[in-house]
């Protein structure tokens, strides 16, 4: 069973070894005990009487067997025709004036133990013959039946050759066994250090990939200081494998105004992981253009359409994109399959869907939310699907306190041990109960919410959550004064020198 399993388990070159000297064993087997032994037999006679020993060889010659007899009739004779002759049977007389049969087994088993030994005796006890078998003895036959002397030694010769095949086939096996480990101890150090090398590049991978997530924030109006900052982000990123799918960033677009920007690529891993850094660097190329999300997330739509036509898997990625200007209090925003960011209104302690019908109030009841005196529009679809995709703006008003909470699907899409999904309805409950905490205490009570819900088991997909707070509005005069300017100019992107502006979980 061991060397069928290790057979199993070989590759192709060493398997097909391994059946070989399986069947060559076989075969072995089947010759050995289908036919008698060939070639000539070295026979040792230990006989001291000539009579008997001329009768010994005679039913051997009448037996057809093809031998080389050497005879001996006392003990230093035998001993040293066991040592130079090399027999492959032994003949014994059990009675010799200073020698017998158990002295001569004794040095035949101590000397050769793999030739067989046959007695020959006149007449000896049932006890003294359960002996000698005991003692290693082949056979006993009784010199007035020398009739079954040939079929005696016939069997010890296949006996022999039985045991030599099975010890053959065992070294064939023990070989192919030392190969077989030697050859899986090889892979599995050529994989250890595969693996070792592909984990120190995912390691690096995952260091380049949270470098290119942001870590400082521009702040607004431009040129105040970080604790002057009339808007605040925050951000909480977390992959499921060493790299992820999804990403965010932040820019600023006039003096007034900042873009937010999330999406998530489609799957796990490195694929996503490099369909991600395409995404991130299309955004910052189409950086004019965040000033207008609809806009940016259809010239996203076709740049990706377009480096994906040829793929042969369909690659897509869902998106947000938003600005917010304290100027005038508006949020303008645009949806690319993802989900709905959430806008937290603490004054009021309620949050509205941006992009969605309802929102979650402490009393449960619904709330439509403003948006420029019209109903929400629907989602447009993900990235990189059709080509021709419309994305349209929707509007917003927002006041000084809120809070926007933009997020991946890792968030929500978590399981309890019923199966259950957290949804996007049950993270709005969680977060309304927690509407009156700061931005990162926010975004950490409801990552627990989900954790809490899940029981403690992984979340299965990577997770992004941003958070934007606005702590006060400024008409645009009053925002290029406090910066000690005497006009609105146009603003820089991310990384203008002075401040960030910003906390980051």
């Amino acid at each position: 069973m061991a060397v069928v399993l290790l057979a199993a388990a070989a590759p192709g070159g060493l398997f097909f070894t391994l059946f070989s000297a399986a069947r060559r064993f076989v075969n072995i087997l089947w010759d050995v005990t289908s036919k008698p032994p060939a070639g000539v037999v070295r026979i040792l006679l230990l006989e001291d009487s000539d009579l008997d020993a001329e009768l010994i060889e005679r039913e051997l010659q009448a037996g057809g067997l093809q031998y080389v007899l050497r005879r001996e009739q006392d003990g230093p004779g035998f001993e040293a025709a066991l040592r130079e002759f090399a027999p492959r049977v032994v003949l014994s007389d059990y009675r010799l004036p200073d020698y017998d049969g158990a002295q001569a087994l004794a040095l035949a088993r101590h000397l050769c133990p793999e030739v067989p030994v046959i007695v020959i005796s006149g007449a000896v006890g049932e006890e003294k013959t359960v002996e000698l078998l005991k003692g290693g003895a082949t056979d006993f036959v009784l010199k007035d039946r020398l009739g079954r002397l040939v079929s005696a030694v016939r069997r010890a010769l296949r006996e022999v050759a039985e045991r030599e095949a099975l010890q053959r086939a065992q070294a064939e096996l023990y070989t192919c066994n030392m190969e077989l480990e030697q050859r899986v101890r090889d892979r599995t150090r050529e994989l250890r250090e595969k693996n070792e090398l592909m984990e120190e590049e995912l390691r690096m991978a995952h260091e380049l990939q949270q470098a290119l997530l942001p870590r400082h924030f521009p702040p607004v109006p431009f040129g105040v200081a970080e604790e002057q900052s009339a808007v605040r982000v925050c951000s909480l990123y977390r992959a499921s494998h060493f790299v992820g799918g999804d990403c965010f960033n932040v820019t600023r677009v006039s003096d007034t105004a900042l873009s937010v920007f999330i999406c998530d690529v489609m799957g796990h891993g490195v694929r996503a992981a490099l369909v991600t850094a395409m995404l991130r660097a299309l955004e910052e190329q189409l950086g004019e253009k965040a000033a207008d999300p609809a806009l940016l997330l259809s010239e996203m739509n076709q740049a990706l359409c377009h480096i994906f036509e040829e793929a042969e898997t369909l690659v897509f990625a869902s998106a947000c994109a938003l600005t917010v200007d304290i100027a005038n209090g508006r949020v303008t925003f645009a949806n690319a399959g993802h989900p709905s960011p959430l806008l937290v209104r603490r004054a009021k302690g309620r949050v509205d869907s941006l992009g969605g019908a309802v929102s979650s109030e402490p009393q449960g009841e619904p709330h439509r939310y403003p948006s420029a005196g019209k109903a929400p529009s629907a989602r447009g679809p993900a990235l990189g699907i059709f080509s021709e995709a419309e994305y349209s703006n929707d509007f917003c008003e927002v006041e000084a306190g809120d809070i926007m909470l933009l997020f991946t699907d890792g968030l929500f899409e978590v399981e309890n041990a019923r199966g259950e999904l957290f949804s996007e309805s049950g993270l709005r409950e969680a977060i309304a109960r927690f509407a009156k905490l700061a931005p990162e205490a926010l975004i950490r009570a409801a990552v627990a919410e989900a954790e809490k819900f899940a029981s403690g088991r992984p979340f299965p997909d990577d997770m992004c959550v941003v958070g934007v707070e606005i702590t006060r509005l400024e008409p645009a005069e009053q925002s290029a004064a406090a910066a000690g300017r005497p006009g609105r100019g146009n603003g820089r992107r991310n990384g203008v020198k002075g401040g960030n502006g910003v906390r980051r979980l």
